[in-house]
C-alpha cells in the first residue's frame, strides 16, 4: 500500500492573498470610476465646446469692432457703408466672399488701389489674429446687411 506523499506548504500566505484580492478589487473600482469619467465627459464636451465658441466669437466681434474703427473707417466707413473704398456692409459682399478670402483681402492688401497689406506677413501692423478679428466683426453685420448691388463703388453706390 502506497503512503501518501505529503502536501508542501502553501506558496503564498492566505493573508497575502486576500491583500492581492482587496488591490484587485480596488482597482477595478477605479477603472470603472475612470471609465464613467470619459463617459461624461464626453456627454459634457460639446456643449463646453458651443460654448467656449459663442464666447470666443461674441470677444472676437468687440475687438473687431474696435480694430475695424482704428483701422478701417476711414476707408470704408464707420459703419462699413462704403467711402472712398467699398461698401463692405452689403449682403452681395458678404454673400459671395467666404472668410478665408476676407483673411487674404486684409491680409495682403489689394494691388493697384489704396488697400494695404495689414497681416505682419505682409508688412501691416495686424496679426493674424486680428485679422481673424476684423473677419468676425464683419461678418456680424451679415443679418442686417443691405443690398448695395454697386459695393465696390464705395459711397457712391450708396447714394
Amino acid at each position: 500500500m502506497p503512503r501518501d506523499a505529503p502536501t508542501p506548504p502553501p506558496f503564498e500566505s492566505e493573508a497575502l492573498d486576500r491583500s492581492l484580492d482587496r488591490y484587485l478589487a480596488w482597482g477595478l473600482v477605479f477603472m470603472v470610476a475612470l471609465i464613467a469619467g470619459f463617459v461624461a465627459y464626453r456627454v459634457r464636451e460639446p456643449g463646453l465646446r458651443h460654448e467656449a465658441l459663442r464666447a470666443q466669437t461674441t470677444s472676437y466681434r468687440a475687438v473687431g469692432r474696435r480694430l475695424y474703427a482704428a483701422s478701417c473707417a476711414e476707408c470704408h466707413g464707420k459703419r462699413a457703408e462704403g467711402g472712398s473704398g467699398p461698401t463692405l456692409n452689403a449682403k452681395e459682399f458678404l454673400k459671395i466672399t467666404t472668410d478665408a478670402q476676407m483673411q487674404l483681402l486684409i491680409s495682403g492688401g489689394v494691388s493697384g488701389s489704396d488697400m494695404p497689406a495689414w497681416s505682419l506677413d505682409y508688412g501691416g501692423t495686424m496679426t493674424d489674429e486680428q485679422v481673424r478679428q476684423l473677419v468676425t466683426y464683419l461678418r456680424s453685420l451679415e443679418p442686417q446687411a443691405p443690398s448695395v448691388p454697386d459695393w465696390r463703388k464705395g459711397k457712391t453706390a450708396a447714394g
